[in-house]
């Protein structure tokens, strides 16, 4: 059975394939009743637009790059973490009809052979020479954290999260606000901790770090080290708030009359909500859609003088989920 086409939708509806696309791409003055009327006929007849043929008359290649770093493969929690970017990334695209090109850190010399509309690079970690590479040919990027000269970057909130769970926690009477994070090199790790750090030296309150190794074996003898340290409240980080609740009623302490319990929770929140415990919860993978939805404006000319272009910059949302861990 052949391809509709747009000409044949046209030819049902008695009209020029002009008026056909601009109905379908809500373009135009037509009145809502003759759009709605091709809008249907459309749907009856099959017809589904041929993005690739729109994409070559746009100039898009239809196609996102990826940057994955090999060290990121090597940390369990980081290797995580890049997973589920790359399928929101896939998932998103696929909605739109892109496909996704993975491209190594390590191998900016095949920016020059790829064919991509965008270059996301989700790590500020990784080696930034393919990002240079791609801006050398004058293809946008999309970083997660890092500013980039007339790119994009998308502040995924991990520190403005951290800030808002301890002034929740401060706003409740908490004195000595313990923080427990991930032993490791992950730049959102870093970004918590540094924020932590910021907080309580701005606050003039002395801080109280404690770190879990990734596979959570110390993840209880470091929750006691801030317990002895003389914690009243626990930021976890490390997003082990489920674990960390348990613990403390199997020990006796009575939350929050003994103890307050923040949560950071990127996954699933539904066993912290079940169980009340206070959580920021953050939305990273939202950033693939704003990846595919930015293409325009990046595309968009910039009236600055030559090697002027400012960056831009969108934060993603967070949202800070009281439970009866806090009081």
């Amino acid at each position: 059975m052949s391809r509709v086409t747009l000409r044949d939708v046209a030819a049902r509806a008695g009209m020029s394939t002009a008026a056909i696309s601009q109905a379908l791409n809500d373009r135009g003055n037509l009145r809502p009743e003759t759009r709605e009327r091709i809008k249907t006929l459309a749907a009856e007849l099959g017809y589904a637009p041929n993005k690739h043929a729109a994409a070559l008359r746009s100039g898009r290649t239809m196609s996102i790059g990826f940057v994955m770093a090999q060290g990121s493969l090597q940390d369990g929690r980081r290797a995580l973490q890049r997973a589920r970017q790359l399928d929101a990334l896939v998932q998103a695209g696929a909605v739109r009809g892109f496909t996704v090109t993975v491209l190594p850190d390590s191998r900016p010399d095949l920016v020059a052979g790829t064919q991509i509309d965008a270059l996301y690079f989700p790590d500020p970690a990784d080696d930034r020479t393919v990002l240079r590479a791609a801006q050398a040919r004058g293809i946008p990027v999309v970083a997660s954290d890092l500013t980039v000269p007339g790119g994009l970057t998308i502040r995924t909130g991990y520190a403005a999260a951290v800030r808002a769970g301890l002034a929740h926690l401060a706003a409740a009477g908490a004195e000595r606000i313990g923080f427990l994070v991930d032993e490791s090199e992950v730049p959102r790790d870093q970004q918590g901790e540094s924020a932590y750090l910021a907080w309580s030296a701005l606050g003039g309150r002395t801080p109280l770090v404690a770190r879990v190794d990734a596979g959570r074996r110390r993840l209880i003898p470091a929750l006691h080290t801030l317990l002895d340290a003389g914690a009243d409240a626990v930021f976890a980080f490390c997003e082990e708030g489920p674990e960390i609740y348990l613990h403390l009623e199997q020990i006796g302490l009575v939350m929050p009359r003994d103890l307050q319990l923040m949560a950071l929770c990127t996954i699933d929140c539904e066993l912290n909500e079940r169980l009340g415990v206070t959580h920021v919860c953050l939305y990273p993978e939202r950033a693939a859609e704003i990846v595919l939805g930015s293409l325009d404006a990046l595309d968009a000319p910039d009236a600055s003088p030559a090697g002027t272009a400012p960056s831009r910059a969108i934060d993603l949302p967070f949202e800070v989920v009281r439970g009866t861990t806090t009081r």
